[in-house]
């Protein structure tokens, strides 16, 4: 999936400008509950403005100033090294990686131009990573050393049983080549695929 399916657009933006003063862009930022927003000059990305950043930068630089002249500086002045935008196509999975290493809670999306074409956030990923979990179906977890040779064995059990494999995800636990195998399964009755994929000697966990 590419990320341009869960952006939140820029017409649904808040977004501070090069010529607000910190007063006004902090104002603007807790009137909308967040702890920072992107700044644009017209429709060009700058970068972005936390209201930490502005508090500890004043403490840091600017303490000879007094609170009321430090607020009238613009926003310009205290723009934060600018975050990487990235493209629309650019998938969620890249998305994924760049917030794993950064403490950034949301990342820019440009076009060639340089011209915001909206965020993608932090909750937005975990959502679509939640739905690959299939929320809402009976979760089930294999433990094998052969998932490749086992996935036919446990489907057509489950299939038997008139059950669906809603969606599957594999994943090395990185302990002497045991693999984990997740499915969410859409089912009338769950337990009696329990019992038999443990009748065919599977060792499976039922997550709770």
């Amino acid at each position: 999936m590419l990320v341009k399916a869960i952006m939140i657009p820029f017409s649904q933006l808040q977004c501070l400008s090069v010529d607000d003063t910190l007063d006004a862009a902090i104002r603007k930022i807790e009137n909308n509950r967040l702890l920072s927003l992107p700044v644009v000059d017209g429709r060009q990305f700058v970068g972005i403005l936390s209201k930490q950043y502005v508090f500890e930068m004043y403490f840091k630089e600017f303490s000879a100033m007094t609170k009321e002249e430090y607020l009238l500086k613009k926003v310009e002045e205290m723009i934060k090294t600018p975050i990487d935008p990235i493209r629309e196509d650019c998938t969620i999975e890249d998305a994924a990686a760049i917030f794993i290493n950064s403490k950034i809670r949301f990342i820019p999306i440009t076009n060639e131009k340089g011209e915001l074409l909206g965020i993608v956030t932090q909750q937005a990923i975990f959502k679509e990573y939640q739905k690959l979990f299939g929320e809402g179906y009976n979760p089930l977890t294999v433990y094998t050393y052969n998932a490749r040779g086992v996935l036919a064995s446990i489907s057509e059990i489950i299939a038997k049983d008139k059950g669906n494999i809603r969606n599957i995800v594999l994943r090395d636990t990185d302990v002497m080549g045991l693999q984990e195998v997740n499915m969410r399964i859409e089912c009338s009755n769950f337990e009696k695929i329990v019992h038999d994929l443990k009748k065919n000697d599977f060792n499976i966990h039922v997550n709770k």
